[in-house]
């Protein structure tokens, strides 16, 4: 179980997407270093993947944030781990709390999602990209 991620897809007014830049860079077993993610964490036992990503948006960037519907669920071309994307909605235009994960987590930030490419070094989903409009 604990090879599952949950990550949230959300995007604001603006159309922009939220991502996280991690303060610790992992190496993925294709070689490729993850450093910018949509945020997410790992699937507990005792928890559903919806409370799971709702509770890892808000430790990550201080979002509250409504899973609506899985939009995919795949083995990352790059980590080998199963990942479940949602997609999210703000329930607050602004963060309601301080990021919890400070060691974890060094920057949020808003992009458009056609910038993706410019933070992400490892394969989009293709089901993501076709959710967010990118090539």
């Amino acid at each position: 179980m604990t090879n599952f991620v949950v990550v949230g897809i959300i995007l604001n007014k603006k159309g922009e997407v939220l991502i996280v830049k991690r303060k610790k860079v992992e190496i993925t077993q294709s070689g490729k270093k993850l450093i910018w993610v949509f945020p997410g964490g790992k699937v507990e036992k005792d928890k559903s993947r919806e409370e799971k990503v709702v509770e890892e948006v808000l430790a990550e960037t201080g979002y509250k944030v409504k899973p609506i519907k899985q939009i995919h669920l795949r083995i990352h071309p790059d980590s080998f781990l199963m990942i479940a994307y949602f997609l999210c909605e703000l329930e607050n235009e602004e963060p309601i709390k301080e990021i919890e994960e400070k060691d974890e987590i060094e920057e949020v930030r808003w992009v458009k999602p056609e910038e993706l490419k410019n933070y992400f070094t490892t394969d989009i989903d293709p089901e993501v990209k076709k959710i967010l409009k990118i090539e």
